[in-house]
């Protein structure tokens, strides 16, 4: 099985902390799925014979598309790789653009999963992460996706965000598990490169929250999402039981995949290549048929290193009856001191971080590495 992600830069507005490619040049929305299409058809041996199990709109925000447009790109992927063997079909939404009648167009189309950019229930953060929704505009969403039928429903949610306190964070929670989602992810603040984030931090305009509080944050997370019937199956995700985002845990499980669009990564299991973040050259390359992409052919180390990486960020941690018996042995030996003070534990011959760890657990994983 093979995944493809479909990556729709258009925004209504930039929130402050996003760091992933997008514009609100939403009048190149017709040309851009023309792209799209074609790069497509231009790509499609790239994953071989391998049946299509997932596709993913991501973003920028997906639903600043029309249906007419989604369906354009649906159809095309059905066309040239089939869909029959589709489990999941996930578009990312931002909540102001969820009425009846688009979800009722999603699910014409066999959208099957809606994941939303909530990112807190509390309006005067909203406003400070320049979100366009509000708290009450979230909650009516869910309860839209609700009615229409829709039930695996995600939500995002963020901690660590300047002026947050733990009980703020505590309210978001609760008041995800009250609007009954299936999935949460859930996120530290992270200052990217070139957002007016890091910029209003360095002038000094906001205090970045501590770590101390982020990891209580972390640790009330847990705690309070598995007492609300939730899996911790990811470091950053939670499911109720058969919910769990089967595109992305395609991405730790070392799943080939196709990305397609601008600012889109693909990988095949030997080498990874990527689009220009830069809407005129991914849609002017395509439309020459010569599409622009980078590529970066994997050595054994970055192979090795990257299903490490992958691996340890799930609660199910990494087989080791996966890697060969000079793997095993140079990674066990690797994680000596880690196992004999409980920051690593074997379970069932997998290798993984206890969920105490995980919130520190990226210089530990580094350390793994060949």
């Amino acid at each position: 099985m093979a995944g493809i992600y479909i990556h729709i830069p258009f925004c209504a507005k930039r929130c402050i902390y996003c760091g992933f490619f997008s514009t609100v040049r939403q009048d190149e929305a017709a040309r851009y799925v023309d792209a799209v299409c074609r790069e497509l058809q231009l790509r499609a041996d790239y994953i071989g014979d391998k049946q299509v199990g997932t596709v993913y709109f991501g973003g920028g925000t997906p639903s600043r598309l029309t249906p007419e447009q989604l369906g354009r790109i649906i159809s095309a992927i059905d066309s040239l790789f089939g869909l029959n063997n589709l489990s999941e079909l996930t578009v990312e939404c931002n909540p102001d653009d969820i009425t009846p009648g688009y979800m009722a167009a999603l699910h014409s189309l066999g959208v099957n999963r809606i994941s939303m950019g909530v990112q807190t229930f509390n309006d005067d953060l909203l406003r400070f992460l320049r979100r366009r929704h509000t708290a009450e505009q979230a909650l009516d969403a869910v309860r839209i996706c609700r009615e229409s039928g829709m039930t695996n429903i995600s939500i995002d949610l963020m901690y660590g965000l300047p002026g947050q306190t733990l009980e703020m964070f505590r309210t978001d929670l609760d008041t995800a598990l009250s609007a009954d989602v299936s999935h949460i992810s859930s996120y530290c603040l992270s200052f990217e490169e070139n957002t007016p984030l890091l910029a209003m931090r360095e002038q000094g305009r906001i205090t970045p929250a501590d770590d101390e509080l982020c990891s209580r944050m972390f640790d009330l997370m847990c705690r309070t999402l598995h007492d609300g019937g939730f899996e911790h199956y990811e470091i950053s995700n939670f499911c109720r039981p058969g919910f769990h985002s089967r595109h992305n845990s395609s991405y730790w499980d070392g799943t080939p995949y196709l990305g397609v669009g601008a600012g889109a990564h693909s990988y095949n299991g030997s080498s990874r290549q990527w689009n220009p973040s830069d809407l005129d050259a991914y849609m002017i390359g395509v439309e020459q048929c010569n599409p622009p992409y980078v590529i970066e052919n994997l050595s054994e180390s970055d192979i090795y290193n990257e299903k490490i990486m992958l691996s340890l960020r799930t609660a199910r941690g990494l087989n080791l009856a996966g890697l060969s018996d000079t793997d095993s042995a140079k990674l066990l030996e690797s994680a000596r001191k880690y196992l004999s003070d409980g920051s690593l534990v074997i379970t069932d011959n997998h290798l993984r971080i206890p969920e105490s760890g995980m919130f520190i657990s990226d210089l530990l994983i580094a350390s793994l590495f060949c």
